[in-house]
């Protein structure tokens, strides 16, 4: 969870371009010039009576938050979700302001630069001041303690603003790779998060925003709502008209669990948009590939030593030339299917593999392929209905938090250019 510290005087004029990068860095080693900094700048508040009226008017700013507590809720909120997905309304990332966003690509750069460009999920922040930044992080989580990136972001900017005598013209960046979890054992971090920003604002005059890349939801890809959905579900969701309809068709079959009419809804709906297209094409895939017609040669084994031998490095050769048919491109499982076909009729077995072998390797590949294929676009079925849950969920607590969170808090997805977006 340890992040790097370092601070920079931050130049006087709007915007971050590419001259904040010259600016001087250094280290933060020890914290004892921060009773000097206390003293300055408590002196900027002025006296004692003008701060108490400006933490005044900034309670009084302060909304009634008690609508988000719907969000602490999971179950109802997971509820909400599905039935804002089948109202079949738009669904869209909601993102920060263009003035904030340029600030947290600035940002990045900054913390990229001193520790690297991470795809993992991490989280850093940064302390505007007036004439300084004060950045920390990247933090990342340690799963085994419970602990989120989040968390250690959260600490560290508590005591720096405790110890550094904040002031109103400070502002808190919070950046997280994944948007920050709204479903915990203990506090989800986005509501935590939105809890401080209240505080920091009421007791410092502090605005916080908060920037992420990925929409996280409430568990992310651990999001386990749809992991019933097999290919023996697409199947029968395809072929039914309604939900009554599915549900008698379910129960007719001993291998599906029906799922709940809410789940049907959402995966008709992604099923008859067209969005589920496989590709079948990484190294890795390749590797799984393979995976599939291992077990092909165990077909063979009463066969003679010398047979079972010619035959096993056969279904390898065959197996490896296979490796054409992840064409890398998005395509349906009909036409999969298809590319199977036309392969294993244009392939030439060794001479000494006799018809019926042959026959019988290619029934067990087309088998074995299909399983592949169907596992596979099963697989991308329930990856997008967990995307597209995912993204709504996020866009839902957005808006809704938008009611409350008055001046002190913004939050939203930020957009990077395409060589940044890593």
């Amino acid at each position: 969870m340890n992040g790097a510290m370092f601070k920079r005087k931050q130049p006087l004029f709007d915007g971050y371009g590419d001259q904040s990068l010259h600016l001087r860095k250094r280290r933060l080693r020890d914290r004892s010039h921060r009773g000097i900094q206390h003293e300055r700048l408590t002196e900027n508040c002025g006296d004692q009576r003008a701060c108490e009226g400006q933490a005044k008017r900034r309670t009084h700013d302060l909304t009634d938050t008690t609508g988000m507590s719907s969000w602490a809720d999971t179950q109802n909120s997971v509820k909400t979700v599905l039935e804002h997905l089948n109202s079949k309304q738009a669904i869209s990332d909601l993102f920060i302001d263009d003035s904030v966003n340029r600030k947290f690509l600035s940002f990045r750069r900054d913390i990229t630069g001193e520790c690297g460009i991470e795809d993992k999920q991490h989280s850093w922040a940064v302390i505007e001041k007036q004439d300084e930044l004060i950045m920390y992080g990247p933090y990342y989580p340690n799963y085994d303690n419970g602990e989120h990136s989040e968390d250690a972001v959260v600490k560290q900017t508590q005591e720096l603003l405790d110890t550094g005598g904040a002031c109103e013209d400070w502002e808190v960046y919070v950046f997280s790779m994944n948007s920050p979890c709204l479903a915990r054992n203990t506090k989800p971090c986005m509501l935590n998060l939105v809890h401080k920003a209240q505080e920091w604002w009421s007791v410092y005059g502090v605005k916080t925003h908060i920037g992420y890349m990925r929409c996280w939801g409430f568990k992310g890809i651990k999001e386990n709502l749809f992991k019933d959905i097999s290919y023996g579900q697409v199947e029968c969701i395809n072929q039914s008209v309604d939900y009554e309809s599915y549900i008698k068709a379910a129960e007719r079959s001993p291998d599906l669990n029906p799922l709940c009419e809410a789940v049907f809804s959402v995966a008709q709906h992604l099923l008859r948009s067209g969005r589920e297209s496989v590709i079948l094409a990484t190294a890795m895939e390749k590797q799984e590939m393979k995976s599939y017609f291992k077990s092909m040669s165990t077909h063979f084994e009463c066969k003679g030593e010398n047979e079972r031998k010619l035959l096993t490095e056969e279904v390898g050769t065959l197996v490896e030339a296979a490796g054409v048919l992840l064409s890398g491109k998005s395509e349906s499982y009909e036409e999969y299917l298809e590319r199977e076909r036309a392969f294993t009729r244009g392939y030439t077995f060794s001479s000494q593999v006799c018809d019926a072998a042959k026959d019988e390797m290619r029934l067990i590949f087309q088998k074995r392929w299909r399983e592949l294929v169907q596992d596979k676009y099963a697989e991308v079925v329930r990856e997008r209905l967990t995307d597209d849950f995912n993204q709504c969920t996020v866009q839902l607590f957005i808006k809704d938090i938008l009611k409350f969170i008055g001046v002190y808090l913004k939050i939203g997805k930020l957009q990077f250019e395409d060589a940044e977006a890593v």
